[in-house]
């Protein structure tokens, strides 16, 4: 959830916040914020001036937000937000990686706890994008009451909001690296603590039983069909060409959901991703050198191998290895693999 113009003047130093709950709605000289669809073909509404925008999952950590986001945060407090629980839907993240994502769910009763985050417009309208599976709503939030607030106790925000009814949605899992993404950025901001025990008690996505099972099916390196860096980069289903992505030094026959993984190993990607780190600006689009699996981290390492196990259940298996990538690998690396005979390690 996120924040308003007006708002921005107050926090700046100049004129005071109105607190009547009838601001439930903001319209600007275009159009009415509230409820507005930011999908693909949609016209986002550019904003003249600075705007709260209120954070409840990844947008909490200003260190991400900087970071992984490439935005600049003017300041910051934290908040509560009434009338929504966060939810982890199922249904609405990526399966075997990231099976759900936190939202705000329509509850009377409710309460979220986040953080109130003031961009100017550049800002707005690039995390606006990021978010555009999203509605953008403008919500009267309440600042926590030990001088966050800045002496405001209540100003409006910008939300992220669901554009679907959550009303009988199950909630699901959630990965490690998302949990780990709330947790960090509720510690950054020092949140209440038992909102901070809350997201630490999220439960978290484990490959099931036949997941693994396929994992422990693949191929040897050395038993499939080698292609270059080169050669994988023909194809990005250009003319007529199909789409192969490589992931962990494996290529498989299928369409991810991003574009950015067409014709190339997303290994790299996904170590970044799992650290917080800017993609566009830090991703080296698959070449050499490439990550030694045996020297990630345990959460890094099991991050990539559910990318990977995405491809395996999606694909039905795969069609050829990255012999770049296995040269600089080790021969064996139990359990994850064993027989790798291009190691030249």
């Amino acid at each position: 959830m996120f924040a308003l113009p007006y708002l921005a003047k107050a926090a700046l130093g100049g004129g005071s916040s109105p607190t009547s709950a009838a601001a439930s709605a903001v319209t600007y000289p275009h159009r009415t914020l509230t409820g507005i669809n930011l999908g693909p073909g949609k016209e986002v509404p550019r904003r003249a001036g600075p705007v709260w925008k209120f954070g409840y999952g990844s947008n909490m950590s200003q260190d991400y937000l900087r970071v992984k986001k490439g935005l600049k945060p003017l300041g910051s407090r934290r908040t509560v937000l009434k009338g929504f629980t966060l939810a982890f839907p199922e249904g609405f993240g990526i399966d075997f990686v990231d099976p759900t994502f936190a939202t705000l769910k329509r509850d009377p009763n409710g309460t979220v706890h986040g953080v109130s985050t003031l961009l100017g417009p550049d800002c707005v309208a690039s995390i606006d994008a990021q978010e555009s599976t999203y509605d953008v709503e403008v919500c009267l939030a309440s600042a926590y009451a030990d001088g966050d607030g800045d002496g405001v106790a209540d100003f409006e925000v910008e939300a992220y909001v669901s554009r679907k009814d959550l009303t009988n949605r199950k909630d699901g899992p959630t990965s490690k690296r998302y949990r780990n993404v709330l947790v960090r950025g509720a510690e950054e901001m020092h949140l209440d603590g038992a909102w901070l025990a809350k997201l630490k008690a999220l439960p978290v996505y484990t490959p099931p039983a036949d997941v693994m099972a396929a994992r422990a099916r693949l191929p040897s390196p050395s038993d499939l069909p080698v292609m270059t860096i080169a050669e994988l980069a023909e194809f990005k289903g250009e003319g007529g060409k199909a789409i192969y992505t490589c992931a962990c030094g494996y290529v498989f026959d299928d369409k991810p959901i991003f574009k950015s993984y067409y014709g190339r190993d997303v290994t790299q990607r996904n170590v970044l991703h799992m650290r917080g780190i800017n993609l566009d600006a830090n991703d080296d689009g698959g070449k050499s050198p490439f990550p030694r699996l045996s020297q990630l981290a345990p959460d890094e390492l099991e991050f990539a191998l559910q990318n990977r196990d995405r491809f395996i259940m999606k694909s039905g298996g795969p069609i050829a290895v990255l012999k770049e990538f296995w040269e600089e690998q080790d021969r064996e690396f139990a359990p994850v693999y064993s027989g790798n005979t291009l190691s030249r390690l």
